[in-house]
């Protein structure tokens, strides 16, 4: 081989492997199914995943289409709904959301959608949820392109255009989840880095949310196995992502990781408690009749 010449062979074998990225949009179709599921039982509402415009991309990440447009829903990311409701979500470790995405939302989305299915834009809304607030958008819209920007509430902004009345145009809002109410939990607290008082109401839903929030619920102890762990127990931890790998099939290195710690860590709780009941005074006899030992 020359001198200067680069063995380049098993070099693929070297390139680190790249962990599949969590799966937020999920999650938050789930949190936000959850939230409307009276209305859906009510057939009040339908929603739609990742409804395709075309037999290729462009997909809305969430359509919530209300039967009735009198039916008002007590959310405050819902209160702008109409009859016909897109809406894009950003996760956390998504890149802020910036006038193109503004445009492809408000314009590219909803035109064609109101196209497709016939609809007017003013039976129309069109939200962009995001985890931090989009300073530099906003600030495009008002200093740029003449909007008006309304606070309504926290992490509620209404984008309004100027000169037009809003119930003869197309109803728009930027939600960020980082500001929301805790009334919303199932959305603010879709992101790594929960607080512990998050992370116990957590653990204590647990099994209880299942049922319709099972890909939230995998999302968030996926970001924040650390933390579950420390508040709701390594063997609880253990349990409900043994039960949520089974029911989705899904298993990845954190979760194996976890699972094969837990073992572990009920093996050296087993025996500490054992250890601890013989300090106190009890013979051997009486701990393999207590503990089942044989």
């Amino acid at each position: 081989m020359p001198e200067n010449a680069v063995n380049t062979i098993g070099a693929e074998a070297e390139k680190p492997v790249r962990k599949p990225p969590t799966p937020y949009h999920p999650a938050a179709f789930s949190a936000i199914g959850f939230y409307l599921l009276e209305y859906q039982k009510s057939g009040e509402v339908t929603l739609e995943e990742e409804h395709s415009l075309s037999k290729e991309p462009p997909r809305i990440d969430i359509i919530i289409i209300k039967k009735n447009p009198a039916t008002k829903i007590d959310r405050c990311w819902a209160r702008i709904f109409r009859g016909h409701n897109i809406l894009e979500y950003k996760s956390p470790v998504d890149a802020p959301p910036s006038i193109h995405v503004f445009n492809k939302v408000a314009f590219g989305y909803t035109g064609l959608y109101a196209s497709q299915k016939k609809v007017c834009l003013t039976d129309m809304s069109a939200t962009i949820v995001c985890f931090k607030k989009p300073e530099k958008l906003l600030e495009t819209l008002e200093k740029d392109l003449d909007y008006r920007v309304l606070r309504e509430e926290g992490g509620i902004y209404y984008i309004n255009n100027n000169g037009t009345a809003p119930e003869k145009s197309l109803a728009v809002q930027i939600v960020v989840s980082s500001e929301l109410p805790d009334s919303e939990f199932f959305l603010k607290t879709l992101k790594r880095g929960i607080d512990r008082a998050s992370a116990r109401k957590i653990a204590e839903l647990g099994r209880s949310c299942r049922e319709h929030l099972l890909p939230w619920l995998l999302t968030v102890y996926k970001e924040n196995m650390d933390i579950l762990t420390k508040e709701g127990g390594m063997m609880d931890t253990h349990a409900i992502l043994k039960e949520l790998a089974d029911e989705t099939g899904f298993m990845d290195d954190e979760i194996l990781e976890a699972r094969l710690e837990g073992r572990q860590e009920g093996r050296l709780e087993g025996s500490r408690n054992i250890l601890e009941f013989l300090e106190s005074g009890h013979s051997l006899e009486e701990a393999k009749k207590a503990f089942a030992l044989t």
